[in-house]
């Protein structure tokens, strides 16, 4: 008689931010190259005591310098759910939740400890740069959003 082994998962959350900025009536969005090689966004866990709000903006300060935003919403808007293998061989269930940030300022310092690199993308830019196809996923929920948002402040 055989046994199925049942796969395990570890369990990961995190929080993150789509940031744009409005270049003279262009959108763009912020992608930041992550440590470990990856093109995303802003994003990490909570520390104890957290609110998600708390930990969206320590994140955006850490990895980008920004410290002027504009949330669209003082709650998550968009979340997302997918697998991996991490390095180690474990299989990882991860979700984030996103909220939507504009910026205030195209000026970025990343850390060079979690974040090297980063690049201000229009929405199609951002296709080839995302590593992620859940990543431009996300992204287009994020635009479509932001353009409804954007709408509305003008009427």
């Amino acid at each position: 008689m055989h046994l199925k082994h049942k796969k395990s998962f570890e369990k990961d959350h995190a929080i993150g931010v789509i940031v744009y900025h409005d270049f003279h009536g262009l959108f763009k969005y912020l992608i930041l190259k992550h440590r470990k090689g990856h093109w995303s966004f802003a994003k990490g866990h909570r520390d104890p005591g957290e609110t998600e709000l708390m930990t969206a903006v320590r994140e955006l300060h850490e990895e980008a310098g920004i410290d002027d935003v504009e949330f669209l919403k003082e709650e998550v808007m968009l979340k997302e759910k997918y697998q991996f293998i991490n390095g180690k061989g474990v299989h990882i269930k991860k979700d984030v939740w996103y909220f939507i940030a504009r910026s205030n300022t195209e000026d970025i310092v990343v850390d060079n400890k979690e974040i090297t690199a980063y690049k201000w993308c229009t929405l199609f830019e951002s296709e080839r740069k995302l590593t992620f196809k859940q990543s431009y996923k996300i992204l287009r929920e994020a635009d479509a959003l932001i353009r409804r948002h954007n709408l509305k402040s003008v009427t």
